[in-house]
């Protein structure tokens, strides 16, 4: 029961524009384009435009369609780094790696990492930063609470909150829902991160556990959607510059 009003206290939250636009307050947008900034001087780059922002922005826009109300642009960056890693720092603004974009298996499984991310700003993760350690804490949808863990990521220290992971997960797997893509993608992808020997910031032990027990009793979708041109495309891409190196 608890379950079932969660989630619909979450899809209302989806739907409301007033929800929505308090998420997103003057704070975060500010440290979003002072962070954006740093990124893009410091940080290795694909250009915009090229078949791999394409198409990971291709599947950000398919699902940016099902936040309706949100008040952000949704844009997708995409890092020249083989580690496999998401993140966002606000305001909209999501990273992948391309060792994350070579690791997931099909489209439902991107859906999953940029819908979770998704869910960081939806739920207002990013205007909750009171206690700041240094210029870059409180990023990632971190909090500083005692149950955090940090990393480095390039210059950006990510404080993560396990329970914040826990919200944003839920999220998510309305959004995907709602977008068409299988909530069960994000499970997935969870079990093979925890066995992929990673050191990503998302604790994917404990989250698998979380979303086993969020999508219990949820019926597999019958027939999963086929990839598409622009997802394929970038996965083309990839494939031959790591067939070059």
């Amino acid at each position: 029961m608890n379950r079932l009003l969660t989630a619909a206290l979450l899809w209302l939250c989806l739907v409301s524009p007033a929800w929505a636009q308090t998420a997103r307050c003057e704070a975060e947008v500010r440290r979003a384009a002072t962070t954006l900034g740093q990124i893009h001087r410091q940080w290795p780059l694909r250009p915009t435009g090229d078949r791999v922002e394409q198409g990971a922005q291709y599947v950000a826009a398919r699902l940016g369609r099902y936040t309706a109300g949100s008040g952000r642009i949704w844009r997708v960056h995409i890092v020249r780094d083989s580690k496999l890693n998401a993140f966002s720092i606000g305001d909209g603004h999501i990273f992948l790696t391309e060792g994350m974009l070579r690791f997931v298996a099909n489209e439902g499984e991107l859906a999953a990492v940029i819908a979770h991310e998704f869910g960081h700003h939806l739920a207002g993760h990013f205007c909750t930063s009171a206690r700041k350690r240094g210029f870059w804490g409180g990023l990632f949808g971190g909090s500083g609470e005692e149950n955090a863990t940090r990393s480095r990521v390039g210059a950006l220290t990510a404080i993560v909150d396990p329970e914040k992971e826990r919200e944003a997960d839920r999220i998510a797997t309305i959004v995907l829902d709602r977008a068409g893509y299988d909530p069960r993608h994000a499970l997935e992808l969870a079990m093979r991160m925890a066995h992929s020997g990673s050191a990503a910031h998302f604790q994917y032990r404990h989250r698998v556990e979380a979303l086993q027990e969020l999508l219990a009793g949820r019926p597999r979708a019958s027939r999963a959607p086929a990839d598409s041109q622009e997802f394929r495309e970038m996965k083309r891409t990839l494939w031959q510059e790591e067939a070059l190196r």
